[in-house]
């Protein structure tokens, strides 16, 4: 073997072993780097006004009380990852609509309470959330869930400074999502195909002389013979606005308990019914008038079976949902039928969820959400 030959190979052997250094000393610099990434933060202002540092990696997520799973669903397009607990009472209304199909995984989540409003501190530090999202609008579990030193987003329902619009509020809540995952336009796309929709319905609505437009009642809640009712400020009542109706409990405030004796004087045209969450009730028990210690056959809109409920919204219509503008077109075209007569809203529906949850709604799944 010749001395230049030996030489030769002395030199690609030096080669290849500073190229292979060089190698592993990159892969190192990139696992460094993203396991640096993983265990940054990031601000997010949540609807409180607070700054929070929030993880960059995020894989455990608890919800306190905000009905945001729908809303949630939407934003990872069918899919509910990293949510480990939330309320028992959310799970059994889930059960009842078209969520549990879309995306099956949070039935398997733990249950850090039975009730909606309930808290459980001790539950929800065992999960080891990285972030706790929460309503923001109630200070006293704002002020346990602070004990706990995890990360806690507030988001707004009603009570805060903005109004209680759901075809505002659901953005609000999207676009707040984007922000704790860090994907800032990630929903670009859903919001804008829901202004879309929203602007078509309107421009019906604004055809609708004044002296056509029905008087109507949202029961939100129905407890122990009790009724409550959308008063002024709720979503409810914004619902109607822009529907472009007269509220008849519109002078009462907030979620207002009343009687049937006053619900007789007001006599509303037509009665929404809050949906599966937070009533048990349906079309068919009222109209039927088979809801135990009530007597709803005195109201002209039952006389009529102007009666409407719907399971769109996938925990209930009433609240902020990324179905809020098919809820929209499904409250309008049962409030204006001849307006909305050729309107395709079984397509937009289908549309909609497959375009944005990627899912296929199969016909007895819509009949099933627009006649509940």
């Amino acid at each position: 073997m010749s001395k230049k030959f030996l030489a030769l190979l002395c030199t690609f052997s030096i080669l290849f072993t500073a190229c292979a250094s060089k190698n592993a000393e990159n892969k190192e610099t990139k696992v460094e780097q993203k396991e640096q990434k993983d265990t940054q933060t990031h601000d997010v202002v949540d609807h409180t006004g607070n700054t929070i540092k929030v993880p960059n990696k995020i894989q455990r997520v608890v919800i306190d009380q905000i009905p945001i799973l729908s809303t949630y669903m939407s934003y990872f397009k069918g899919k509910t990852p990293y949510i480990v607990g939330y309320a028992g009472a959310f799970k059994e209304t889930i059960e009842k609509t078209v969520l549990k199909d879309i995306s099956p995984e949070l039935l398997k989540a733990n249950e850090t309470v039975k009730g909606q409003s309930d808290l459980n501190i001790e539950e929800i530090v065992k999960l080891k959330p990285d972030v706790i999202f929460y309503n923001a609008n109630n200070k006293k579990h704002a002020e346990e869930l602070k004990k706990t030193g995890i990360p806690m987003i507030g988001f707004a329902t009603i009570g805060h400074e903005t109004p209680a619009d759901s075809l505002l509020r659901y953005k609000q809540w999207l676009t707040l999502l984007e922000d704790v995952f860090n994907e800032k336009g990630k929903m670009k796309e859903l919001f804008e195909s829901g202004d879309k929709i929203v602007s078509d319905v309107k421009e019906r609505i604004k055809k609708v002389p004044e002296d056509k437009r029905p008087s109507a009642l949202i029961l939100f809640k129905y407890i122990k013979g009790v009724p409550q009712v959308a008063g002024m400020g709720t979503f409810g009542d914004f619902w109607l606005k822009n529907l472009g109706v007269k509220n008849v409990a519109g002078e009462t405030k907030g979620f207002s308990q009343t009687n049937f004796e006053e619900i007789y004087k007001w006599n509303p045209e037509i009665l929404f019914l809050n949906g599966p969450g937070l009533l048990k009730m349906n079309t068919k028990d009222v109209l039927e008038n088979k809801v135990e210690g009530a007597d709803f056959s005195k109201i002209k809109a039952v006389k009529d079976k102007k009666v409407f409920d719907t399971k769109l919204g996938m925990w209930n219509w009433f609240t902020p949902n990324p179905d809020a503008p098919l809820v929209f077109a499904y409250l309008a075209s049962k409030t204006y039928p001849e307006a909305f007569k050729d309107y395709p809203l079984k397509d937009i529906i289908k549309e909609h969820y497959k375009k944005f949850y990627n899912f296929e709604l199969k016909d007895k799944d819509i009949e099933e959400m627009l006649n509940y």
